[in-house]
């Protein structure tokens, strides 16, 4: 019999293949569940020993009642479904892979900084109704360079986001709780500069206790009318009610979303009714590459762990 039981709590794949195929190196019981709630993941996992886990909640509830549970890797950067300090309490090791989907997101964000600004969702919109005429356009669109772009997070991708920018001719600004030694084209600022100077503020910070609806309607009435918003890493930085209310009051000119708070996003919300913003589907990360790293990285977690090699990529 396996020594090891490890889970897979949760996966939007089609099968789990390739993650046993990593797997192997442990000769572990392999076991791929479809939790979406606390008593799914207990039913599946209280006895594993290692969890590989995407949206699953392991919350302190959850986390209390896994008897051999010694590690958790995370498909993805962020880590926001799981307790971290029951981890800790605990003695849960947390993985992640954070090189992962770094191209793809900042790529995705570039889209989204020049859809807004040289309004091409709104072009379409108008030739696909039939309205051929640059008369809408003219006084609407600024030239991109020498624009303020406001970038709220410094990490692997916010930097990465910046080198795709700074060739456009933006001035740069960014702010960090934790900034990077090396800046590139960045200027460190504090995030009041950043609200207020900002012709784009794009925001790229995981999801804790202090990032939770940073943007609120205080941080927005510190906006420019004419700034637009792009959020690409959690929805709830951004509080929707107080986004949307911007949005209606004119307050601010534009936003581009692939994170909200509630997903996937309701079929009425108004965020679908305003020419104005452009969606995405939570779909940043995506590439045929970063997938098959994201699945090889996740399972190689374990597999480091319990042969004693995990290092850097150990929340």
């Amino acid at each position: 019999m396996p020594d090891l039981r490890i889970v897979v709590t949760d996966t939007g794949f089609p099968d789990a293949d390739l993650e046993k195929s990593v797997l192997a190196a442990l000769k572990a019981e392999v076991t791929v569940a479809k939790c979406r709630t606390e008593d799914d993941v207990l039913a599946a996992a209280r006895d594993a020993d290692g969890l590989l886990v995407q949206w699953a909640p392991i919350t302190r509830r959850v986390i209390e009642q896994l008897t051999r549970c010694k590690v958790i890797s995370r498909y993805g950067v962020g880590v926001d479904m799981i307790d971290l300090d029951a981890a800790r309490d605990h003695g849960i090791r947390v993985a992640n892979v954070p090189d992962y989907c770094v191209e793809e997101v900042a790529a995705h964000t570039l889209c989204f900084l020049l859809a807004l600004g040289r309004k091409i969702a709104w072009q379409d919109r108008l030739l696909h109704q039939g309205t051929w005429s640059v008369v809408p356009v003219i006084g609407s669109v600024s030239r991109l360079q020498g624009q303020t772009l406001g970038i709220v997070g410094l990490g692997r991708i916010g930097k990465r986001f910046a080198e795709m920018a700074a060739p456009l001719g933006f001035r740069i600004l960014g702010y960090d709780v934790k900034p990077p030694a090396s800046l590139g084209p960045v200027k460190l600022a504090d995030l009041d500069t950043i609200l207020r100077e900002s012709d784009f503020i794009s925001f790229h910070c995981p999801l804790t206790k202090d990032t939770q609806h940073l943007m609120n309607a205080q941080s927005f009435a510190k906006l420019k009318p004419t700034a637009f918003l792009l959020n690409v890493s959690r929805g709830g930085v951004v509080d929707t009610a107080a986004l949307v209310a911007a949005l209606e009051s004119r307050k601010l000119a534009g936003a581009a979303l692939d994170v909200f708070e509630q997903e996937p996003l309701p079929s009425d919300h108004p965020l679908l009714k305003m020419d104005n913003v452009i969606l995405t589907p939570h779909i940043a990360s995506y590439s045929t590459e970063a997938v098959l790293q994201l699945r090889r990285d996740t399972a190689k977690r374990v597999v480091e762990f319990f042969q004693g090699t995990l290092g850097p990529t150990l929340v």
